[in-house]
């Protein structure tokens, strides 16, 4: 049935409910009523439909199976499972009741047993599409992106200018890691339909993963001639600018955007970039903007806490860090910065107990976690905070050898206190002989010419 045809239908179902009038529907304008609420989730008027179906029409058995959809999107599985069962034993070659089985299995938990009723439902259905988007879902929640891709496709040939199926194929492509598939295919598809500022938009995405900046910002200037107020291509084009180092640039992209959709994630990349350019004033304002707009964005509040630390406001610093705690309390970046405004505070038993969290969180805690992590804090000129992480790993692994070497190493790398560091070198390779050398080399490689690593191997 026609759009034009199936919105009349509609209407005049609607129409008569709403008058309270008696109207008479054939058995397929029942169907196609009851499918477009089951459809658009417009629950209690697809049981109205399918009540007054059966009422009009006690011998059709497509109302059992409608039915037992209904019971499935509204979570009654039981009920759906017996009207499935009833539909069955009435019909057992309706086409429908394999779509209505594999959505139970859908909601079950049955995937692959849905997987196999939905495609079993494809042979023998009139109407594809349907049960094909609910398949393509499938495939996409259980991470199999390439089946997601190849329904999707089916999907695009019936229809081309559904900007959701374009936006699902992109995303399956990007989880499938197949970028550079989805550019051939966004560039065939442009070929056919040139004036589709979606189809440009998701091939600028799959070239911007790629890295190919410059070609990815052609395609979203493409989608931008053809619609000037499409957000998300000011905003990646934003991003890519961001990448590059062009913050000006960036800047100016983000607040093409903002010019349409004022956006809290949009003023935190502008602030960012404020902040790279050392605008602090405009950093300190857009971030107070993006934390108006979402309260929830942790983000822009660690951010203002930052910028609050590095003017010397600590105890604004503190409470935006408490903020950003509160939102995202798993965090051991943020609980770092939390043990410096403390320190900085004079705070030292909220600073370790701070510094503690940071350990806790550690996606690993094991002597290479926190190795990897202590390299970390050393590029941002964290001696301190790493030495107190060092010094708790050894409390927790007193019989490491190798958080024995990554501490030695890291004394004598940091160099401040000699008489620590060769304490520490005597005692390690007292503990495991030569094996302690060879551990501390493998963390620390740049130690090999090092002195009194010589002298004591020697001795």
């Amino acid at each position: 049935m026609k759009d034009s045809e199936s919105n009349y239908l509609i209407q005049k179902f609607e129409k008569s409910l709403k008058d309270a009038s008696s109207l008479f529907f054939d058995v397929d304008e029942f169907e196609e009523i009851a499918d477009y609420y089951l459809e658009t989730g417009q629950l209690s008027q697809a049981l109205i439909a399918i009540n007054m179906g059966i009422d009009q029409h006690p011998y059709a058995t497509t109302f059992e199976v409608k039915r037992a959809r209904y019971f499935v999107a509204s979570q009654q599985l039981d009920r759906a499972q017996e009207a499935i069962d009833m539909a069955e034993s009435i019909s057992p070659n309706h086409p429908d009741l394999d779509w209505a089985r594999g959505q139970l299995f859908i909601r079950q938990g049955k995937h692959q047993e849905a997987i196999k009723s939905l495609k079993h439902a494809l042979q023998n259905s009139e109407d594809q599409f349907p049960i094909q988007a609910h398949l393509a879902s499938l495939y996409t929640a259980i991470g199999e992106f390439n089946h997601a891709i190849k329904v999707l496709k089916s999907m695009l040939r019936e229809e081309p200018k559904d900007d959701h199926l374009l936006y699902m194929l992109a995303a399956n492509f990007d989880m499938a890691n197949k970028d550079e598939k989805s550019v051939e295919w966004f560039q065939a598809y442009l070929d056919q339909y040139p004036f589709s500022e979606t189809g440009w938009y998701h091939l600028g995405g799959s070239l911007f993963r790629l890295k190919r900046f410059n070609k990815a910002i052609e395609a979203y200037e493409y989608a931008l001639i053809i619609d000037d107020r499409f957000t998300a291509a000011y905003f990646d084009i934003g991003r890519i600018r961001e990448e590059l180092k062009e913050y000006s640039l960036a800047i100016k992209s983000y607040k093409d955007a903002l010019k349409f959709e004022s956006n809290g994630y949009t003023y935190y990349r502008l602030g960012i970039c404020y902040q790279s350019n050392n605008q602090i004033p405009e950093a300190t304002d857009a971030l107070k903007q993006a934390v108006k707009l979402d309260e929830d964005l942790d983000e822009a509040w660690i951010e203002l806490a930052i910028l609050y630390g590095e003017s010397q406001k600590l105890f604004e610093a503190t409470e935006h860090v408490k903020k950003a705690l509160s939102l995202d309390p798993e965090n051991p970046d943020y609980y770092l910065i939390a043990y410096d405004l403390y320190q900085r505070l004079g705070l030292f038993i909220e600073g370790e107990k701070m510094l503690k969290l940071v350990l806790k969180f550690l996606r690993s805690e094991k002597p290479q976690g926190l190795f990897d992590y202590v390299k970390t804090l050393q590029k941002i000129n964290q001696n301190s905070a790493a030495e107190k992480v060092l010094e708790i790993g050894i409390e927790r692994y007193p019989e490491s050898l190798d958080m024995a070497a990554i501490y030695c190493g890291f004394q004598m790398s940091i160099n401040t206190n000699e008489s620590l560091a060769l304490e520490l070198l005597k005692a390690g390779q007292n503990r495991y002989a030569n094996t302690f050398i060879q551990k501390l080399l493998d963390f620390y490689p740049d130690l090999a010419k090092d002195s009194r690593i010589i002298n004591q191997s020697l001795n």
